[in-house]
């Protein structure tokens, strides 16, 4: 776990920092700048941008994962399987670019009364896929190079500094909306230029190929791992990209830009999680490379644990603040606050499990992992349809809560039955026990006018009381032994 809490510490500094800078964007100074149909405009992009790029990288993603330990060999290069990685992406690009031009004139025609702004930059969407496409590839196979601070450095943080700055020109009319939009595809485009300089100064960038290596039975198992791949990889952009599609398609592009906003807040949970389960891919695929079922098992559990405490008490200080967030906003995104806590609920239950479907992917199961996502995508796809119409955001940000229970359920079902391993324990019950009795009462405590003091006193209350509940109790053996290593670190330092 060496790596991994190393790796998560880096990443997670990098991604709360541009956590807490995308909240200045998103959650403050656009909803009084822009108007919500110019959020969802940029929501929209994003989303689709991701899923075309998951999608055009063919399922090589699942060939980084699973099978780039066959390959990994510092003085051959690797074998020359960044070769093999970009030649797919161009191949990807290509397809989704003829894709795109075949479906241009359904989506312009749908959009054309509803969401004219999609209809005016969707041109755009060619390059930004192009540059998202790349920089998905190239990240994930910086990750197993043990390399998951990179990425998220310049997508979690610098492109929203960047972001920032262009938010600041706007309010203030230096920049029109239009010199605003192609400045956020830039920064969404950049992040792939330092990612190829820091492996190229690592000397892990060659596009030599080494065609000698490719044997028969090699190939033929890369092509599988790559379709099986190509489904595995659209498990968690479908469950969080699909809603703003439907949202656009049933209700409007402004529907998209307030979902968006109030879906923001939730999306902290998810932090801590992310550098955990990015790193922890390729140590999951050297253990079952090695049959090391107890690593594997450890990884697991402790992971599941640690991220169900970070979680909860992040979950916590939404709920306590609730009021607070929505004094922040502007009126029209008052018809939120359920989508708010429905997805902060969905993204509790996606963390606590946050290493079971690379868990899947890396071993023998692989294939089953493709069959659980074609069934997770058709549950979302048919949830977004039945509550969207139904009731609007609030229905979309149900679907995703309702789709992850079910995904949830099916893969923990999974690897009990197959591997003998379940994360869940006492442990996580006693965590929701003290952190639901410790919110229930500062939610309690009466609202004073000021509102940034209020907010503090609440969290600063909430982190003190639940962190000390964790600690006093020795929950988690990795927590406390992290909480001796600050404190004596303060101690040395005060001592000084």
């Amino acid at each position: 776990m060496g790596i991994i809490i190393k790796q998560s510490i880096k990443g997670g500094i990098w991604s709360y920092l541009g956590l807490l800078v995308g909240y200045v964007n998103v959650g403050v100074i656009m909803p009084n700048f822009f108007r919500t149909d110019q959020i969802g405009l940029m929501q929209l992009f994003l989303a689709l941008s991701t899923l075309f790029s998951n999608f055009s990288s063919l399922g090589f993603t699942g060939v980084i994962h699973r099978m780039f330990p066959e390959f990994r060999n510092t003085k051959h290069n690797h074998h020359g399987f960044l070769f093999l990685l970009v030649s797919t992406g161009l191949f990807g690009f290509v397809l989704s670019t003829v894709a795109f031009f075949l479906f241009k004139d359904k989506i312009i025609a749908a959009n054309a009364e509803k969401s004219p702004l999609l209809v005016e930059y969707i041109f755009l969407l060619i390059p930004l896929i192009f540059f998202r496409i790349f920089f998905f590839l190239l990240n994930n196979y910086n990750k197993v190079l043990y390399d998951a601070v990179t990425g998220a450095f310049w997508n979690d943080f610098i492109h929203k500094i960047i972001n920032l700055s262009l938010i600041i020109l706007f309010s203030v009319s230096v920049i029109d909306f239009r010199e605003f939009f192609y400045g956020y595809l830039f920064s969404l485009s950049l992040p792939v230029i330092p990612l190829i300089t820091v492996m190229y100064r690592r000397g892990e960038f060659t596009l030599t190929p080494d065609f000698g290596y490719l044997k028969k039975p090699l190939v033929k198992e890369m092509i599988i791992v790559a379709v099986f791949g190509l489904v595995n990889g659209l498990s968690g952009v479908v469950t969080t990209n699909l809603d703003k599609i439907f949202i656009n398609k049933y209700l409007s592009l402004s529907e998209v830009g307030v979902f968006s906003v109030c879906a923001l807040f939730a999306t902290v949970i998810n932090i801590p999680s992310r550098a955990t389960a990015n790193i922890s891919t390729g140590i999951l695929a050297q253990a079952w490379k090695s049959n090391d079922r107890n690593k594997i098992e450890s990884i697991f559990k402790k992971a599941s644990l640690n991220q169900t405490i970070i979680g909860t008490l992040i979950l916590g200080g939404i709920i306590v603040n609730l009021k607070n967030i929505f004094q922040i906003l502007p009126e029209i995104y008052s018809n939120g606050k359920w989508v708010v806590v429905l997805y902060s609920l969905a993204i509790l239950i996606r963390v606590s499990t946050t290493t079971s479907g690379n868990i899947i992917i890396t071993s023998k199961y692989y294939k089953i992992q493709s069959i659980i996502i074609l069934s997770q995508i058709l549950v979302s796809i048919l949830l977004q349809i039945i509550l969207i119409p139904l009731y609007g955001i609030t229905g979309a940000a149900l679907a995703v809560l309702l789709t992850i229970v079910y995904r949830t359920i099916v893969v923990l079902g999974f690897i009990r039955h197959k591997m003998g391993m379940f994360c869940y324990s006492v442990k996580h019950i006693f965590v929701l026990i003290i952190a639901g009795i410790v919110t229930f009462c500062i939610y309690k405590i009466p609202d004073f006018e000021m509102l940034i003091p209020n907010i503090l006193l609440k969290s600063i209350l909430l982190l003190v009381i639940y962190s000390l509940c964790i600690l006093f109790f020795k929950i988690s053996a990795e927590l406390s032994q992290l909480y001796i290593v600050v404190k004596d670190q303060i101690c040395h330092f005060l001592k000084r």
